[in-house]
């Protein structure tokens, strides 16, 4: 072979092996894209679903003040503003606040879909949407919570699902009310107590306790439902279910009297002593275990 051809030749064959290199770099730069956000994959998330015991109801207030509210508002006016714009709620008086235990923070990020007043099931309290722990969706863009929580969790590593939910589904709201409107329109030597009041024993029959217990249950079975349907095996997530605190003192306990009408003036709280926990209504359960739930 001539000293012309062996150039030509050896001139091809760097030419080859470039292309190859460009070519095998190329394939490495675009062959591998980055996973996405899911099941198992991404920053660690941490879903808040239920009631106004986790969705951060009253997390604007740093304590309270009898003289000026200002002095104990800690988050302003935009306290449960969720929307992108941080200017209105997704949904109104749902009350997710900034300050919900769902944003735990050390580099876990935390997701609210929590709405104050909100039972097992879905339902509109006047003009105001409440989503329960369901897979309600109207076609317009209102879901359930389980719904919300199956969609955002599909494209998200959720680790933990913490859930408080039940006390509505026990008219917390209405037994309140009864309550303070017996304190306020009976005199101390005639108490009208709401514990024995129809509307709120009603609440607490055999009957109808069973019946809130089965809804309870089956509001956690729709989360496990939500997680597997997302893609979740049921071992890659804890679900963590929050009970209730009493918010009443003892009977004996309050700081104000029974007497006037400071007990709810002042401190808010306006129970008669026998009202309060640990007299026990007529079933035999703690009066706490029974109306203190929400």
């Amino acid at each position: 072979m001539s000293p012309q051809n062996q150039v030509r030749k050896l001139a091809r064959a760097r030419s080859l092996i470039a292309v190859l290199s460009l070519a095998f770099i190329g394939a490495t730069l675009v062959a591998t894209p980055a996973q996405a956000d899911g099941p198992g994959a991404g920053t660690p998330w941490v879903v808040s679903v239920g009631d106004s015991y986790i969705s951060g109801e009253a997390g604007r207030w740093a304590g309270s003040s009898n003289s000026n509210s200002a002095s104990a508002d800690a988050l302003g006016g935009t306290a449960y503003f969720d929307n992108a714009s941080n200017n209105a709620e997704q949904i109104n008086r749902c009350h997710r606040s900034k300050s919900a235990e769902a944003y735990i923070g050390g580099g876990v990020n935390g997701m609210n879909f929590a709405c104050s007043g909100a039972k097992t099931a879905t339902y509109t309290d006047g003009d105001y949407f409440k989503p329960g722990l369901d897979f309600y969706d109207n076609g317009a863009g209102q879901l359930g919570q389980a719904k919300m929580l199956q969609q955002f969790a599909a494209a998200h590593n959720v680790k933990m699902v913490t859930v408080s939910i039940g006390g509505n589904d026990f008219n917390f709201g209405g037994i309140v009310q009864s309550c303070v409107t017996d304190f306020l329109t009976s005199p101390t030597w005639y108490k009208d107590y709401c514990k024995d009041d129809n509307s709120v024993v009603a609440n607490f029959t055999s009957a109808n306790i069973s019946a809130v217990k089965t809804r309870i249950a089956n509001s956690f079975l729709n989360v496990r439902t939500a997680m597997r349907n997302a893609g979740y095996a049921d071992s890659a997530w804890t679900l963590m279910v929050q009970n209730y605190p009493s918010p009443l003192a003892n009977g004996s306990g309050f700081r104000y009297s029974e007497s006037g009408y400071s007990r709810q003036d002042t401190g808010g709280c306006g129970f008669w002593n026998a009202s309060s926990p640990p007299t026990r209504p007529p079933n035999g359960r703690p009066w706490s275990a029974n109306s203190s739930r929400k």
